[in-house]
């Protein structure tokens, strides 16, 4: 079994950061009641387990029949929201349940039409149902969506934290002396806080029988490529492996992140480690407004 879902906190109490959250979740499980959600920010650091964690609580024993997930990217047509979105949201409550929850993962995949016409189910089922939205990008989702919600930004887990919970799964899998702490610290600092990646890298290197530091090396392999492609001025081929990075649904904040960890270890000249430095830090901030594919383009051609 994956550990990334055999230890994904079932309960709020057993969630990692996000404290703003967290205390006005324990407020809403104490009502019986709750707001729509938009839980938004970078892969791993808890979205979609904080989604579930309230669902459990809020719904308890009622939560079969009343709770409904759908991937908002995967189903991100019109007729989804339409049919089946509506369907759900109209029908009766099963049970003693307040309301049904439906969790839409990975929101900010959804298209304009459908969020729009979301927006029209969320207003007229408001008595039956209740929505948790989980988003990478808070921009993509449309303005009168958020103003329908509690926002809530879910930070990178703090490395103190990380720690803890890696060395608590560990133990619990009987590895507690596998790792050196100065093992861990390295390790942990090149996940940029999520969490999520470090369990199941961590587990790679379990079952693998490998040290971290290969599992930190495998998991920069595709940006390592990236960089001496560009070294070796064959653009083209490195802007396709960064689309490819895209396609897998890797955002390009997170791209950069990466790219930005090879060039820091590689032994180029200072002139044009620098150059590739300030050009994937612009692009990291660009992120936030910027297509991929467009940024991407953007971010190789600025290398040349």
């Amino acid at each position: 079994m994956l550990w990334t879902e055999k230890y994904r906190p079932d309960r709020l109490s057993k969630l990692v950061g996000q404290p703003s959250f967290l205390m006005d979740a324990q407020t809403w499980v104490i009502r019986g009641d709750m707001m729509n959600v938009l839980l938004y920010g970078v892969a791993g650091v808890g979205k979609t387990a904080a989604a579930l964690a309230l669902s459990n609580e809020i719904l308890g024993e009622y939560k079969d029949g009343n709770f409904f997930e759908i991937n908002a990217s995967d189903d991100r047509r019109l007729d989804t929201v339409r049919n089946q979105i509506k369907e759900i949201a109209s029908t009766q409550v099963i049970g003693d349940a307040p309301f049904k929850i439906i969790l839409l993962d990975e929101m900010d995949g959804m298209t304009k039409d459908s969020q729009n016409a979301l927006k029209r189910i969320m207003e007229r089922y408001a008595d039956n149902c209740r929505f948790i939205m989980t988003a990478n990008d808070q921009y993509k989702i449309i303005h009168p969506i958020q103003s329908r919600c509690a926002n809530y930004g879910f930070s990178r887990i703090r490395d103190e934290n990380i720690m803890t919970v890696l060395c608590d799964i560990l133990d619990a899998e009987g590895h507690k002396n596998r790792y050196t702490e100065d093992d861990l610290t390295t390790f942990i600092s090149h996940l940029h806080g999520d969490l999520r990646r470090g369990i199941g890298e961590l587990q790679a290197s379990v079952y693998s029988n490998s040290t971290l530091t290969h599992q930190i090396d495998k998991s920069l392999k595709p940006y390592t490529e990236i960089i001496e492609l560009i070294n070796m001025n064959k653009h083209q081929e490195s802007l396709s492996k960064v689309h490819q990075l895209i396609y897998k649904s890797i955002g390009m904040k997170g791209i950069c992140v990466n790219l930005h960890d090879v060039v820091l270890k590689s032994e180029m000249d200072n002139n044009q480690k620098f150059k590739m430095l300030r050009v994937i830090g612009e692009a990291e901030w660009r992120s936030s407004n910027m297509t991929p594919k467009v940024l991407a383009s953007w971010m190789i051609g600025q290398m040349v």
